[in-house]
């Protein structure tokens, strides 16, 4: 009797997912809307595209796959974040939430004894620099005569010389 072998699941593309960016994509209505007709009309994110563009962000995704999600070109999209308070606010949002969580995973390792944690905390959340040593370098002043005639400046040569 053959042994039968079960298919392999399709692995998906998209990285596994928290709830709040499930419910967002599950958000049924338009992401975006058009103000107006014809093709340079600008567009709006409506809520539900808000809401999608900080969970998308909070889980690292990349502009271009944000846009994509939203139906949109990644320029379109940086385009609209720059015009658009609300958007550049839920753009920021998300990234604020994945810079806490991954500071958060930083942290639960530095206390459990992972040195490279810790140094790079300090260096990245407090602003500590290795290797910099204090200037210790001499502060050396010349002062230099004003500009003689050669006539002068001979005369004063002499005057040292007779000394």
């Amino acid at each position: 009797m053959p042994l039968l072998m079960a298919k392999p699941k399709p692995t998906s593309t998209e990285p596994t997912t928290n709830t709040a960016l499930q419910l967002a994509l599950a958000a049924r209505g338009p992401l975006v809307a058009r103000e107006g007709n014809g093709k340079t009309a600008p567009y709006t994110v409506t809520p539900a595209g808000l809401r999608v563009i900080e969970a998308m962000a909070g889980e690292g995704q990349d502009q271009a796959s944000i846009a994509a999600k939203l139906g949109l070109h990644r320029k379109t999209l940086m385009d609209i974040v720059k015009r658009c308070p609300d958007v550049e606010e839920a753009m920021t949002a998300g990234k604020a939430l994945l810079a806490d969580e991954l500071t958060h995973h930083l942290l639960t390792a530095a206390r459990k004894g992972n040195v490279v944690a810790a140094i790079y905390l300090t260096k990245a959340r407090l602003g500590w620099v290795e290797g910099i040593a204090p200037e210790t370098r001499p502060n050396i002043i010349i002062n230099l005569p004003d500009a003689q005639t050669p006539e002068a400046y001979l005369n004063s040569i002499k005057v040292i010389e007779k000394s």
